[in-house]
């Protein structure tokens, strides 16, 4: 039999309830080695799962992520939040339809991860993955930043501007979104470079293969210029510090809803292509 983990998000009321239906319907078809409230999927490791269903949102699923490091599971995502972007299903959708996840191979999507290491001027060294960005915000007191990227040892630009955007193919739909950078279709092995804010009409974001090694480094930064992965870790980007992110060892491995298109989540949840509505 399947052997799965079930985890949810403690902070939501609603995940008690939906884990203990959850885990009812996964009992009826496999065998649920794991159920807990908690952001720590690495607890459920030593279960050997050959599943892993999260219950919250996609913060909740990328931390489940986070905490699997390179030992990555493939990831049902159950939608209890606002946009699930990345938790693609609903509890009815998976009672109703989630059958084909026992039946045969799933539908699982490998996606690129950021391995994101802050080499410290003092000697310092933070390491940790990116599900779907890095990003260096210039912070107080707000003034303007530069910074030099380089691509396996070239350099590439200097931006000037308030901070700049690595993303993944995963995350071209978030931060990178909003700051006017392309989407990406979610498999694609590539890293997406927008500045933010950036004092050139001639910058444009970039997208690079992702068996690249980025190297930024502050050239002018400010007291509160911080290094942000994931919106979830938070790091000071101090002057003589260096930024090197390179293709994580291990995929993130997300089940997709066949009832889904790959861009359904973009047409429906964020109205892209709809023509102009009048409103009067």
């Amino acid at each position: 039999m399947t052997r799965v983990a079930v985890i949810g998000s403690p902070e939501k009321e609603s995940v008690p309830q939906t884990m203990e239906r959850a885990c009812r319907w996964l009992g009826e078809r496999a065998e649920v080695v794991f159920s807990e409230l908690t952001y720590d999927s690495g607890r459920a490791l030593a279960k050997r799962p050959d599943l892993l269903v999260v219950l919250g949102g996609d913060g909740t699923l990328i931390a489940a992520v986070h905490n699997l490091r390179e030992r990555q599971l493939p990831i049902v995502g159950v939608n209890l939040g606002k946009l699930g972007f990345l938790a693609e299903f609903t509890v009815e959708q998976l009672e109703g339809n989630g059958q084909f996840l026992f039946e045969a191979a799933p539908p699982v999507t490998r996606r690129v991860m950021l391995d994101v290491r802050l080499e410290q001027a003092d000697g310092g060294v933070f390491e940790t993955l990116a599900v779907n960005d890095c990003v260096l915000l210039s912070g107080p007191p707000f003034r303007m930043i530069e910074m030099r990227v380089e691509a396996d040892g070239e350099d590439v630009a200097e931006i000037r501007g308030d901070g700049l955007i690595i993303a993944t193919a995963s995350g071209s739909t978030a931060h990178n979104l909003s700051a006017g950078g392309p989407i990406l279709e979610p498999t694609a092995e590539a890293f997406l470079l927008t500045p933010i804010c950036p004092h050139a009409l001639t910058f444009r974001p970039l997208a690079m293969d992702a068996r690249r090694m980025v190297v930024v480094r502050g050239t002018r930064v400010n007291e509160g210029t911080t290094v942000a992965v994931d919106g979830q870790e938070h790091r000071r980007f101090r002057p003589g510090d260096r930024l090197v992110i390179r293709r994580y060892r291990a995929d993130f491995l997300l089940i997709r809803n066949p009832n889904r298109s790959t861009w359904y989540a973009l047409r429906r949840k964020l109205m892209w292509g709809e023509n102009p509505r009048n409103v009067f």
